[in-house]
């Protein structure tokens, strides 16, 4: 269910702000790439700071909620946000263009799914082949990743077969229309349209699936260079919160809407609310909130991120050759021990103990 967009009061600069440094923290914008703080966002938009994580980095940090995840890594490149937390594929098309751009850190897994109403049989990518394939916008790239996986399964996806219907209601309004048979979209919000259809839906099988750091952690080159500590203390933050969020997702939830109000529902039972954002963000964070391949928070191994890319280039969702995206020229992983470097059983602990208050 689309939530209503939030203004939200932001400084205008990365960083640098008189009173907080004189209380002793830096204070830092980072851009939301999630323009109606939706409840994927909580557990980077609000639990760091809701628990004191940031304040424990040094740091105030500021959230500015932007509409499309190029948005928010062009707010990084321009120094009106410090960091971002984005799409891949989007930061590696950015960061090719712009070699100031740096990822410094992938979360696990593919946040992407295909899916389709139990009732229509579609159970792979191959049963799309004639199918309506709805996504929220023809400008994103849940096309192109569920065009990936037809590939795949040997079946070519048509020009016209793509269809812009948005989220929430909108898109069950599709479905029930019968102007879509499937939908290209994020885990969680697809949630949303299975409840509003009130009719079992199903992941559609893709090789795609499998992929994993769909989402990357982006920062300027020079800020990694320059300001280690601050950047390294931002990421311990995200991942400590996400480690909290996984083990309690409803804590997160009830944090997140107490922060901003405007992202809370304001139509329907408030417990039922609750049970579907939490579901909602507990499947994100199963998904986002391991241990990477590499065997640290925010690193895939390289053969992971290699194929991420060649997928990529074959796919179309990024324009050039594969040496163009080289893992050395994208990646800068000095930081990664660093944003390790905490109790993940303490925060676990942290998770469980609490309550509201």
């Amino acid at each position: 269910m689309p939530l209503a967009v939030l203004a939200v009061s932001v400084g205008l600069t990365g960083c640098g702000d008189s009173a907080s440094e004189t209380a002793g923290l830096s204070r830092v914008t980072f851009a939301v790439a999630d323009q109606s703080l939706s409840a994927t966002s909580a557990s980077y938009a609000t639990v760091p700071g809701a628990m004191g994580y940031f304040e424990e980095a040094g740091l105030e940090v500021e959230m500015q909620p932007v509409e499309t995840a190029l948005a928010a890594i062009q707010s990084v490149a321009s120094g009106n946000s410090f960091c971002t937390y984005a799409s891949t594929y989007s930061a590696l098309s950015a960061i090719k263009d712009d070699p100031n751009l740096v990822i410094v850190g992938t979360t696990t897994g593919n946040i992407f799914r295909v899916i389709a109403p139990e009732s229509l049989d579609i159970k792979s990518a191959g049963d799309l082949a004639g199918k309506s394939i709805g996504v929220s916008s023809l400008t994103g790239i849940a096309a192109d990743i569920a065009s990936i996986g037809m590939r795949k399964d040997g079946v070519e996806p048509e020009e016209d077969q793509f269809l812009a219907v948005g989220y929430g209601a909108q898109t069950a309004q599709a479905f029930k229309n019968n102007d879509i048979q499937a939908y290209s979209g994020f885990d969680g919000p697809n949630m949303v349209i299975e409840s509003l259809l009130g009719e079992p839906m199903v992941d559609v099988a893709s090789e795609a699936d499998s992929m994993t750091g769909t989402s990357s952690l982006v920062c300027r080159a020079e800020d990694v260079a320059e300001k280690p500590d601050m950047v390294t203390g931002l990421w311990t933050a995200f991942f400590k919160a996400l480690v909290f969020s996984k083990e309690n997702p409803e804590a997160a939830i009830k944090m997140h809407w107490e922060k901003f109000p405007s992202s809370k529902p304001t139509q329907g039972d408030e417990s039922a609310n609750l049970e579907l954002a939490t579901g909602q963000l507990g499947l994100r964070m199963e998904t986002t909130a391991q241990v990477g391949s590499a065997g640290f928070y925010g690193e895939q191994t390289p053969a992971d991120m290699q194929r991420l890319i060649d997928e990529g280039v074959e796919g179309g969702i990024l324009h050039g050759s594969t040496s163009d995206f080289a893992l050395k020229k994208m990646f800068n992983y000095d930081l990664v021990e660093g944003y390790n470097d905490f109790d993940a059983d303490a925060v676990i602990q942290q998770a469980r103990d609490w309550a509201d208050e």
